[in-house]
C-alpha cells in the first residue's frame, strides 16, 4: 500500500511541476477595450472609419468585423485592415447616413489562440444601437459540432490515459486478479516489463539454482504450469486480451479525435477550412501547439502501450497536459493555479472513471458465470478501489478549485448558462460516486461476506440474487454516468468563456452586461437630470420635487460607464439601494443642491448636484439654447479656455483661438500647439519642428461645428436666472453625457460650459468675443502626408 501511494504521490507531484512550468505568467484573451467611435456614442459627423481596440494581438488572418446597418438589417461595404497588432479598421465605402449601426467583431489572439465575439453600436445623428455581450450560446457557431467532437475525444482519451495509469500502478496484468498470474520474482514481467501473450507469461520457465548441486548449476523449471491450463488463468487471460483491446482502440480514437478537433476549431476560426488556416490558427500561439500535441503524445502513448507501459502512461499524462493548456485554464487568473489544478483534475478523472470503463468492458463477457463473479468481486475489484479512492478524492478537490477560477462567486452557478452546466456535472459526478459507494462499501459485503469454496454460487455465499443484480448493475452504470460527466465537460469548453474570465473582459469593454444602468434612462417629464464629478467617477441624480421635498434616484458610473462599485450615499436622506452603484433618496427639506457622496480606493469623495430648476420653464429653457448656440456660431472670433480631468491627480489645460470660418489654434499645457485652417493642419510638439498633414477624417474645419449642443438636448431644463446669466441643464442618455451652460441672456454668449462624461470632466469658459484674432500657417513645416 506504501508503493501504491508512493506512486500517486509521485504522479501527482509530476503534473503539478509540469502546469506550473507552463504557467510563468498570465495570458488573456483578446477582449476589446474601446473604439472610436466609442460604443454607446451618438456623433452628429458621419466617421470615415470605425477603430476597434483590443487587450491582446490579433491573429491578422482570422480576426473580422463588419458593420451593420440596424434599421435595414443590411451589412454597411466596408474595407478593413490592421493598425498595429492590436487595431482593427473599418472604413466605410460610402458615407454613414443618419442612423443607428451595429459592429460585429470576432477577434483571435495571437496569446492564447481563443475565439472571441461581441457587438457594439453608436449613433449617427440619432441615439446609439444597443451594444451586445461577449456571452452566446456554447452551441452557437458550430459550438455543436466542437461540442461533440470533444464529448468523443475526452472519452477517448480518458479512457485510454485510465487504463494506462491504472496498470502503471496496480501492476501490468491488471485488470487481472493479483493471484492468478506469476509472481514478479518468479520471472513473470514485473511492473513495467514488455506485456507479451498472457500464456507466455504463465507458461514462462524461471532459472533457478539448486542448493544440492553447490549453488553452480542452473536449471530451468516451468513456473505455474497448471495455472497456464486452469480455466480462472484463460478467463483471466481473456479479460487482459480484452483490456489490451479496449487500451488500443481507446487510444487509436483518441489520436483520431485530437486531429478532427484541431481541424474543426481552426476552422471554425478561420471561417472554412484550409493549409492557411491550419497554419494561423495552430501555428501562432502556445495552445495551438498544445492542440497539435495532444495527437503527437496521444500517438506516442499508443506506441509505447506495449513496448513500455509506464513510459506510454507518462505520454498519456502529458497528452492529458497538452489538453489542459489548449483550453480555459491558459487564460485564467492565476493561470498557475487553473493548470495546475485542471492537469490533477483529469488525472484523477482518468484513473477513477477512465479505469473504471476499462474494468467493465474488460470483464463484462465474463460476469455470466457466478464462479467468475465472485472472484472479481472479491479480488479486482478491491485492488481498483485501491486507487479509485483516492482518484475520486483528487477530482473533487481540484475541481473545487477549478470552480472557484472559472465563477469567481457562488450565484455564478445558477446566474450563468455556464454555472447551470457546471452545477450539471458536479450533479452527474456526485450521482457516480454514490453509486460507486453502493455497490463497493454496500452490496459487495453483502456478497462477499461469508467464505467458501471460490467455485460455490453468489448465493453461497450469503447473497441473494436481487443484491448481486444490484452490485452488478451498480458496477456497470458507473461509467455510463461518467459518459454524460464527460458530455458536460466538452459542453464546458464550448463556451466562449467562463463566468470570471467574462466578467472581467466585460470590464475591459468586452461587452455590456445587463445592469440597471445600462441604458441610462430620460428623465421623465418634470424630473431633472444633473451629474457631477466625485473622485474618478460620475454620480448622476434624477431628481422629482414633491412639496418641499426632493425624491429620485442616484447612480455612480466607474470610467467605463459601468455601475461602480458599492452604493453612493446621500447624507442625511431615506435611501435604499436599487442596484450596483445606484440608490433611492427622499430628502427633506429640498436643498439647493444635492449632496452624494462615493468611495473610491478607501476614500471618499462628494459632489453637489444643482437640486433647484423650474419644472414649467422647459419650452424656455430650449429657446435659450437655440439663441446661444446660433449666436456662438454667428461670433467671428473667440478663445476658450479648457480644463480636463478624469479623476484626482489627473489635469489637462489648452487654450484655442477660434477665427470665422475656418480657422483654430490651440497650445496646451505641456507645449504643444496645432493649426487648423480648411482641411489642413499644422502641428507642434516642444522640440519638434511643425508637421503638415490633412485633417484626419478628411472633413475641413468650420468654427460653426465647433459650438453643438442641441444634439445632446434629449433632456434640458432651466436651473434659474441670476444677474443677466441663465443656467440649464442638458442630458443625453444614449451617449451619457451632462452638459451645464451658463448663457448671457442680453446677448445669448455662452460664457461657460461644463460637460460630464464617464472618465470626463470639461471645464470650458468662454471670453475675447469677436477681438481680432490672427490665425496663420507656420513657415518651415515637415510635410507629414
Amino acid at each position: 500500500m506504501r508503493r501504491l501511494l508512493a506512486r500517486l504521490v509521485a504522479l501527482l507531484a509530476a503534473a503539478a511541476c509540469a502546469g506550473a512550468a507552463l504557467a510563468p505568467a498570465a495570458l488573456g484573451h483578446a477582449s476589446f477595450e474601446g473604439s472610436d467611435p466609442a460604443a454607446g456614442a451618438r456623433v452628429e459627423v458621419a466617421p470615415r472609419q470605425v477603430t476597434l481596440v483590443f487587450s491582446e494581438g490579433l491573429n491578422r488572418h482570422l480576426s473580422r468585423a463588419s458593420l451593420v446597418d440596424v434599421t435595414s438589417g443590411h451589412a454597411v461595404p466596408v474595407a478593413r485592415r490592421l493598425a498595429g497588432d492590436r487595431r482593427l479598421v473599418l472604413m466605410p465605402r460610402t458615407s454613414l447616413e443618419r442612423g443607428a449601426y451595429r459592429v460585429d467583431w470576432e477577434s483571435v489572439s495571437t496569446t492564447d489562440g481563443h475565439l472571441l465575439e461581441g457587438s457594439f453600436g453608436f449613433g449617427v445623428r440619432v441615439a446609439a444601437a444597443a451594444s451586445g455581450s461577449l456571452e452566446r450560446s456554447p452551441l452557437a457557431s458550430g459550438g455543436w459540432a466542437r461540442a461533440l467532437v470533444r464529448w468523443a475525444l475526452y472519452a477517448a482519451l480518458l479512457l485510454f490515459a485510465g487504463g494506462l495509469l491504472v496498470r502503471a500502478l496496480l501492476g501490468r496484468r491488471w485488470p487481472a486478479p493479483e493471484t492468478s498470474g506469476p509472481s514478479p520474482r518468479a520471472g513473470g514481467g514485473g511492473n513495467g516489463a514488455h506485456p507479451g501473450p498472457p500464456d507466455a507469461d504463465l507458461a514462462k520457465p524461471t532459472l533457478v539454482r539448486s542448493p544440492a548441486e553447490g549453488g553452480g548449476v542452473a536449471t530451468l523449471v516451468p513456473t505455474r504450469a497448471a495455472a497456464g491450463t486452469s480455466p480462472e488463468a484463460k478467463v483471466d487471460r481473456a479479460a487482459v486480451a480484452r483490456a489490451d483491446a479496449v487500451i488500443s482502440d481507446a487510444g487509436l480514437a483518441a489520436v483520431a479525435l485530437a486531429a478532427v478537433a484541431a481541424a474543426l476549431e481552426a476552422a471554425l476560426a478561420a471561417r472554412g477550412l484550409s493549409g492557411a488556416a491550419l497554419r494561423d490558427y495552430l501555428l501562432a500561439n502556445l495552445p495551438g501547439v498544445a492542440r497539435i500535441a495532444v495527437v503527437a503524445l496521444a500517438a506516442l502513448a499508443l506506441w509505447l502501450a506495449r513496448r513500455a507501459p509506464r513510459w506510454a502512461a507518462l505520454a498519456a499524462v502529458a497528452a492529458l497536459l497538452a489538453v489542459v493548456v489548449s483550453g480555459h485554464a491558459n487564460s485564467a487568473d492565476p493561470r498557475g493555479v487553473a493548470i495546475v489544478a485542471d492537469v490533477i483534475h483529469l488525472l484523477g478523472a482518468a484513473v477513477w472513471l477512465g479505469g473504471a470503463g476499462v474494468l467493465v468492458l474488460a470483464w463484462g463477457p465474463a460476469l455470466r458465470d457466478a464462479a467468475t463473479r465472485r472472484r472479481v468481486a472479491r479480488t479486482v475489484l478491491p485492488e481498483f478501489g485501491r486507487v479509485a479512492l483516492p482518484a475520486f478524492a483528487v477530482v473533487v478537490v481540484a475541481g473545487v478549485v477549478n470552480a472557484a477560477v472559472e465563477l469567481g462567486r457562488i450565484p455564478a452557478l445558477w446566474e450563468t448558462g455556464y454555472g447551470v452546466v457546471l452545477m450539471t456535472k458536479v450533479a452527474l459526478v456526485a450521482a457516480a460516486a454514490t453509486i460507486a459507494w453502493l455497490h463497493a462499501y454496500r452490496l459487495r459485503p453483502r456478497m462477499t461476506a461469508v467464505g467458501g469454496d471460490a467455485s460455490a454460487p453468489l448465493t453461497a455465499a450469503g447473497a441473494d440474487e436481487p443484491t448481486e443484480r444490484s452490485h452488478w448493475r451498480a458496477l456497470r452504470a458507473e461509467p455510463l454516468l461518467s459518459v454524460a460527466v464527460v458530455a458536460a465537460a466538452s459542453l464546458l469548453v464550448a463556451f466562449p468563456l467562463p463566468p470570471l474570465q467574462l466578467s472581467a473582459s466585460v470590464r475591459s469593454g468586452g461587452g455590456v452586461p445587463a445592469c440597471n444602468s445600462c441604458p441610462l434612462p430620460a428623465p421623465a417629464a418634470g424630473e431633472l437630470a444633473v451629474a457631477g464629478e466625485a473622485g474618478g467617477q460620475t454620480v448622476a441624480a434624477w431628481i422629482r420635487r414633491r412639496g418641499d421635498s426632493l425624491t429620485g434616484s442616484v447612480r455612480a458610473l466607474d470610467f467605463r460607464g459601468q455601475p461602480a462599485r458599492g452604493t453612493p450615499r446621500v447624507p442625511g436622506a431615506q435611501t435604499a439601494a436599487c442596484g450596483s452603484g445606484c440608490t433611492t433618496f427622499a430628502l427633506a427639506p429640498a436643498p439647493a443642491a444635492l449632496r452624494v457622496v462615493v468611495s473610491e480606493n478607501g476614500r471618499a469623495y462628494a459632489a453637489a448636484l444643482p437640486a433647484r430648476w423650474d419644472p414649467a420653464a422647459g419650452a424656455r429653457a430650449r429657446r435659450l439654447l437655440a439663441r446661444a448656440e446660433a449666436t456662438m456660431r454667428g461670433l467671428r472670433s473667440v478663445v476658450e479656455d479648457e480644463r480636463v480631468t478624469s479623476g484626482p491627480g489627473t489635469q489637462a489645460v489648452a487654450r484655442y483661438w477660434l477665427s470665422a470660418p475656418d480657422r483654430l489654434a490651440y497650445r496646451t499645457g505641456t507645449g504643444a500647439e496645432s493649426v487648423e485652417i480648411g482641411g489642413r493642419q499644422w502641428i507642434r510638439t516642444p522640440g519638434v519642428p511643425w508637421t503638415e498633414a490633412p485633417i484626419p477624417g478628411g472633413l475641413p474645419f468650420r468654427t460653426r461645428t465647433w459650438f453643438r449642443w442641441t444634439p445632446y438636448a434629449q433632456a434640458i431644463a432651466l436651473l434659474g436666472e441670476r444677474a443677466g446669466v441663465a443656467q440649464l441643464a442638458l442630458m443625453d442618455p444614449g451617449t451619457p453625457v451632462w452638459i451645464r451652460l451658463a448663457i448671457e441672456t442680453r446677448t445669448g454668449r455662452v460664457l461657460r460650459e461644463q460637460l460630464v462624461a464617464p472618465a470626463r470632466f470639461i471645464d470650458h469658459r468662454f471670453h475675447s468675443f469677436d477681438r481680432p484674432v490672427v490665425i496663420r500657417a507656420p513657415r518651415g513645416a515637415v510635410s507629414g502626408d
